[in-house]
Formats: structure tokens, C-alpha cells, sequence
């Protein structure tokens, strides 16, 4: 009798245990953040960034923002997807918000069905792994050679195009951050002729946007360019000031397909090695070339700006803006989430406005002109002693991407917290051990 009990116990322990680690490594991520599910400012791009920096796993739980009347989701096929064809949705969500579970493993497409949303970059497309990221994992497997593939043709920049893209530099650096290039494959630059032009120039050309002599100038829309050899590759517009507000694309070019090439581009991977010892101050030029306004595609420019920035106490901040159109605000983490202007920690009126970093730890600022910081215009970063090793934007990280239902402007809810869940599964198992062992004796 008493091992029948004592066998009972082990069998609820265990079940409760599982139950608590399939909640754990649910996750909740809400599409687009702050941004929501409407027709982006910027394309295409803004949720193909978001979703760059995610990772989806089965059981996950996307949550699509938007007013019920004003916008819909649809799951759809690949085909569907790229066509912008509503016509025969998988499944279709008509209330907002709508949630969806990611109940299996493999590609997922979604658009808006209303007139021309998805032609606009109301569409999201993301990868959904076997397992969970947030649960323990087991031994790697073994290395595998990957096979070769055949070449790749890349349309640059995607529904953009190749233009002078709304939110700067930023737009072509993210377009190629997570793509591999190899030799083989080719690049096409969709653009009107007469309104634009490709050339392939030196690094030292591409930082300067010195379009003088290019290796090679194509003015005749599209252009397809083959990439031949391994190496980094430049290109640029050399109309006007075309280069200078972010028509540009930097890429590395590997000899097979061994894994994902990051762009030389500002985008780098946040495991690039950084000095040891104190550095020099470094002064950065917030959103580069986009300056401070409001953003085309929400707070996602601002939050990719500062992703794989390291900020050091003495660093300098600069904010560009037009005087009388803009300001800039420090606040407090908790008016940043709200973006609640009225007692800021200190404000700046005239451009260009320049902050020096006095301390370690978080740093919020916003815009205090009306809607500007529910519309994007805000920054979050993270300040250490000196940079002794990456430390991206608090903004960025995937955990702060989830708003609590308090806070949050869209009312999502909290994402779960591991370590209470960890907690509560050790209290259960010893609680069955301690009965296990009081039953058998």
C-alpha cells in the first residue's frame, strides 16, 4: 500500500514538474513590440528586422497588436506570402489582439488582408525550431559539413528596392545582417532608370562615399551582379547625396555555404572582440545618418542602432535634430516605458545636443513633442565602467521585447520568469521526495 502511495507521489511530482517546464519555456512575443500590426512606416523591413532578432520555438505564442475594424492576420502559404494573394488564408484573425500558437516546427507566414497592407509591408515571415531556447539544452550534436548549395539570387533590400532607404543606412546594413553570400550568387538592385545607379566600389570609397572612380557603375534598372570571388564587397549610389543618407551595402562573400556571413557593415555580430583595458571616449551620432525624429518604422530603428553598440562612461551622445521640431529628454525607466514627458530628468531644446555618459547603468530618452515617443522616438542604452566586453542595448534584448500588461502600451502580457518557475518545480520535487521517503518508511 504504502509503495503504491509512494509510487503516486513520484508520478504527481513528475507531472507537475513537466507542467512547470512547459510553461517556463513558453514565451510570448509580441510582433513588431511597441511598433504593433499595422502598415510600418518603413516596408517590409521593420518586422523583417523584428524578427531577425527573435528566436521561435514550438509552443511559442505570437501576439499581433491592432484595433479589431482597422486590421486583420492571416497565416498563408510561402506562395501566398510572396504573391500578397488573401485570397485563400490558412487561417484568419479578425479581432484584436489575436494570439497565435506556433504549435509545430518549420516556416510560418503571415499578412493582412486588407486592401493593399501586405503590398505596403504589413506581412511577417519567420522560422520556428523543434525546441524551446528557454529550457535547458542537451549535449550538441556533432559538427556537420554542410553540403554545397546552389546559387542564390538576392533582390537587395527586398519590396524596397534600391533607393534612398526612409530610415538611413541602417535599412541595407539590417537587409544583410543575417544572409549568407557566396560565390555564385547574384545581387539585384530594382531601381528606375534615370532615378538611380549601382556602383561597386573600395571599402575606403564606401566610408567616405566618394563615388569618383568605381570599380564598376551600372545605371540601367534592374542591375544583376554576380558575385565572383570571395572577399568584401561595397556598393553605392553616386547620385547627389545618395550615399550620404544610406544608400549603400557592405557584404562579405564566403567561397561556400559553411554558415551565415555577416556584413562588414556597423551590424556586427555582438561576440566581436573589444579591448581589455579602458579605451579612448567614443562619440556616437545617434541613428547615424536618420538622426532624432520619429522614426519611419517605430522604435525598432533606434533599438537596431544600439544593438551592437558598446557604451562606456565618457562616451558622448549626439543627438541630431531641427530646432524647433525636436527635443530630447533624459527620463527614468519607468516615463520611458510610459512615455510619460512631464518630469524629465533633463531636457535639450537645441540641436545639435550633445550628452556625455557620467555614470554606469541604464539610460532612457525620448522625445517630449506630442506622440513622437509612443511613435518610436526613444533610446534605451546600457552604460559600463569601460568596454571590457558587449554589452548591447537594454532595449534590444529578446526578454525586454515582451511588455508587461501594466506598462506596455499594448496591454501584452508579461513574459513568464524563469526563475520562479525554476523555484516552484524545486519546491515540488522535494515536497514529493520528503512525502516519497515518509510513505515508504
Amino acid at each position: 500500500m504504502r509503495n503504491n502511495l509512494a509510487m503516486s507521489a513520484i508520478v504527481v511530482a513528475i507531472t507537475i514538474a513537466a507542467s512547470l517546464y512547459s510553461i517556463d519555456a513558453q514565451k510570448v512575443l509580441v510582433v513588431g513590440d511597441t511598433l504593433g500590426w499595422i502598415v510600418p512606416p518603413g516596408g517590409p523591413i521593420a518586422y523583417s528586422t523584428w524578427a531577425d532578432l527573435q528566436i521561435f520555438s514550438v509552443g511559442d505564442i505570437l501576439l499581433f497588436n491592432f484595433k479589431t475594424g482597422e486590421q486583420d492576420v492571416a497565416r498563408v502559404t510561402k506562395e501566398a506570402f510572396d504573391a500578397c494573394d488573401s485570397a485563400n488564408p490558412l487561417s484568419l484573425q479578425t479581432t484584436g489582439p489575436a494570439n497565435y500558437t506556433l504549435s509545430s516546427a518549420g516556416e510560418y507566414y503571415f499578412i493582412s488582408t486588407f486592401d493593399k497592407h501586405c503590398f505596403l509591408g504589413q506581412k511577417l515571415a519567420i522560422n520556428v525550431t523543434g525546441g524551446s531556447s528557454a529550457g535547458p539544452s542537451g549535449s550538441p550534436p556533432a559538427p556537420v559539413t554542410p553540403a554545397p548549395r546552389a546559387p542564390v539570387t538576392y533582390t537587395v533590400g527586398d519590396e524596397l528596392g534600391w533607393i534612398v532607404p526612409p530610415g538611413g543606412q541602417i535599412a541595407y546594413e539590417t537587409w544583410a545582417y543575417d544572409k549568407t553570400f557566396v560565390v555564385g550568387d547574384t545581387l539585384v538592385f530594382n531601381f528606375n532608370t534615370g532615378e538611380q545607379d549601382v556602383a561597386r566600389v573600395t571599402k575606403e570609397a564606401f566610408d567616405t562615399c566618394n563615388s569618383t572612380n568605381p570599380l564598376s557603375l551600372q545605371t540601367t534598372g534592374p542591375v544583376r551582379y554576380t558575385l565572383t570571388s570571395a572577399g568584401e564587397y561595397y556598393f553605392i549610389s553616386t547620385l547627389d547625396t545618395h550615399c550620404f543618407l544610406g544608400q549603400k551595402l557592405a557584404i562579405n562573400v564566403t567561397g561556400g555555404s559553411s554558415g551565415p556571413s555577416a556584413s562588414p557593415a556597423p551590424l556586427a555580430p555582438r561576440a566581436s572582440p573589444v579591448p581589455s583595458t579602458p579605451r579612448t571616449p567614443v562619440t556616437y551620432i545617434v541613428g547615424d545618418e536618420l538622426g532624432w525624429l520619429v522614426p519611419p518604422g517605430g522604435p525598432i530603428a533606434y533599438e537596431t542602432w544600439a544593438y551592437n553598440k558598446v557604451f562606456a562612461v565618457g562616451d558622448i551622445l549626439v543627438f541630431n535634430f531641427e530646432n524647433g521640431t525636436q527635443d530630447v529628454a533624459k527620463v527614468t525607466k519607468s516615463a520611458y516605458q510610459s512615455c510619460d514627458t512631464n518630469n524629465p530628468i533633463s531636457l535639450i531644446t537645441t540641436s545639435p545636443a550633445s550628452i556625455t555618459l557620467t555614470s554606469v547603468g541604464e539610460h532612457f530618452f525620448t522625445s517630449t513633442y506630442s506622440r513622437h515617443c509612443d511613435l518610436g522616438q526613444k533610446l534605451a542604452i546600457s552604460v559600463t565602467t569601460y568596454s571590457t566586453a558587449p554589452y548591447p542595448s537594454i532595449a534590444q534584448s529578446p526578454s525586454d521585447a515582451v511588455v508587461s500588461p501594466v506598462g506596455g502600451p499594448n496591454g501584452a502580457p508579461a513574459p513568464f520568469n524563469s526563475a520562479s518557475h525554476y523555484a516552484a518545480f524545486g519546491f515540488f520535487a522535494s515536497l514529493a521526495i520528503a512525502l516519497t521517503s515518509f510513505l515508504v518508511l
